[in-house]
């Protein structure tokens, strides 16, 4: 085992965790890692020390199983599981931070199988999975009461060679890693995801960092660290030279409704494919009363509203398109303006329409509506 690595850097702002300690299994490309030096390099690593450099503290990694670390994080081995699936079993013992990323499922097997993610066409079949994942969980909860197989590795590599020697039929797995570590291979070249991805909530849809419900603070700086990572651009820097293969299929054309609160005849989102429209915001505080303040602090309040929904949604401000601004007066433009451009990086600005209504809902200054690429 190699020790624990560090790094330290000085970033904005006070904050009381001067070191930060990540439970890693350094197994996985391209997540996490070591090369032939003994470097810990991958995009969880890469993403764990920004978040540490955000937060002016010092990141060390400890080398551990993944099976056992939610074990290892309760007893205090670390202070946070880098990355884990967040799914309702699991929030019942750990918390989470905001998805660092979309993951997806699928069936891996052998070119011409005729397999499908189903118990039916799986039954009598064995299923290879990685233990303590949630495609563990869900194969042994799913699938195994209907007559399949399933049969659980440690290691990614003992699983791999399984495979290859067909002592299993089929590995359900995380698409980017069993592509770096197999499909891309000379000995992939005779295996195929089979069917479609797999959706459960079992699952889960992403991956995020675990930390003990006893340190929700912990929780609080991770989730705003991530945010500044995404609103500086720093994120997307990090992420799509491992996420650009996957992201660079064509997208669903499926589209995702957000209700809006209060029973309101509009949805606050719809997703269509990887495009996010949001619709019209006015400056209404959590109470759904118009903030006092004018053009300026409706703008403000209008534009963090924006800001949340897009965490919600796993992204950040840098990730905004285009912008539709609806002023009451336009006079009031220079004022809207000097809020307006503190809300997003100065490189990164949407394009923008602004005009004057005359008059806006319940006597608002401002309205503003947006879509954004996830």
């Amino acid at each position: 085992m190699f020790a624990g690595s560090g790094c330290a850097v000085t970033p904005p702002g006070p904050n009381p965790w001067s070191e930060i300690r990540f439970g890693v299994e350094a197994d996985v490309p391209p997540f996490e890692y070591r090369t032939a030096q003994g470097e810990l390099v991958g995009l969880d690593i890469e993403l764990g020390n920004a978040l540490c450099a955000e937060l002016n503290a010092r990141c060390v990694w400890v080398d551990q199983p993944y099976a056992t670390n939610i074990a290892a994080l309760q007893a205090g081995r670390f202070d946070a599981i880098m990355p884990m699936t967040a799914t309702p079993a699991r929030r019942e013992v750990v918390d989470f931070t905001h998805d660092l990323y979309a993951l997806e499922s699928k069936l891996v097997a052998r070119t011409g199988s005729s397999l499908l993610p189903d118990p039916q066409s799986l039954k009598g079949k064995r299923i290879g999975v990685l233990a303590g994942t949630s495609r563990e969980a869900f194969a042994k909860a799913r699938w195994a009461p209907q007559g399949v197989t399933v049969r659980s590795f440690n290691l990614n590599g003992e699983l791999i060679k399984s495979l290859l020697a067909g002592e299993i039929d089929a590995t359900l797995q995380n698409t980017i890693e069993i592509t770096e570590a197999l499909l891309n291979t000379p000995q992939g070249a005779a295996f195929a995801f089979a069917g479609p991805a797999v959706v459960d909530e079992m699952l889960g849809g992403g991956v995020a960092i675990a930390t003990r419900k006893n340190t929700p603070e912990l929780t609080v700086a991770l989730n705003k660290a991530l945010q500044r990572l995404k609103d500086n651009g720093k994120y997307a820097a990090i992420t799509q030279p491992y996420l650009a293969p996957a992201a660079s299929k064509p997208a669903s054309a499926k589209m995702i409704y957000t209700p809006a609160d209060g029973g309101l005849p509009f949805s606050e989102t719809v997703q269509v494919g990887q495009t996010l429209y949001v619709s019209g915001l006015l400056g209404l505080d959590d109470h759904g009363k118009l903030v006092r303040g004018g053009i300026r602090a409706e703008t403000a309040q209008a534009l963090t509203t924006l800001r949340s929904i897009l965490q919600k949604n796993g992204v950040g401000m840098d990730r905004v398109a285009k912008c539709t601004v609806i002023l009451a007066d336009i006079k009031e433009f220079v004022a809207m303006n000097s809020v307006y451009a503190g809300y997003f990086p100065a490189d990164r600005l949407p394009t923008r329409t602004t005009f004057a209504a005359g008059k806006l809902l319940a006597g608002a200054r401002i309205e503003i509506e947006c879509l954004a690429s996830l």
